[in-house]
This record gives C-alpha cells, sequence and structure tokens, in this order.
C-alpha cells in the first residue's frame, strides 16, 4: 500500500511513498490516516501490524521522483 500526496486544487498526483510491508515505512493494512497543523502525516494499521508511523514535514522541496517507495534510510536536506 502507498501514501499519496495531492495537490489540492488540481488533484493531480504529486508524489507517494511507501510499500506493503510490515517494516518502518511500509503498510501492510493501513486503516487510518490523519495529518496534524504543522504537516506530519499519522498512519494506523490494523492486522498484526497494530501500530500508528508518523511521518514529519521537513518543509517543500523539488520532488525527484512520484514514486519515493518507503521513506526510511534516505538523507533527508
Amino acid at each position: 500500500m502507498k501514501a499519496y500526496i495531492l495537490d489540492r486544487e488540481s488533484m493531480a498526483i504529486l508524489t507517494r511513498f511507501g510499500d506493503g510491508s510490515r517494516q518502518p515505512g511500509q503498510f501492510f493494512a493501513d486503516q487510518n490516516m490523519a495529518t496534524d497543523s504543522q504537516g506530519n502525516i499519522f498512519m494506523t494499521e490494523t492486522y498484526e501490524g497494530k501500530r500508528v508511523q508518523k511521518f514529519s514535514y521537513r518543509g517543500l522541496r523539488t520532488i525527484d521522483s512520484v514514486n519515493q517507495g518507503p521513506p526510511w534510510g534516505k538523507v533527508r536536506h
């Protein structure tokens, strides 16, 4: 499963991240998604994952690839 980031006005896909698995930054059975006022994204999972993952907003930048894959292990500038 992947999380999609859309342009609010055009609904165009800007980027997507994640993949189907149980590792950090991946989702096996995501149930809910929420954002807070700082732009952080929270994903909850059911089944045996039973976890919440937080993806921290680190500002706007140029998107190198539409498919970002799992966000862990990447250097963020």
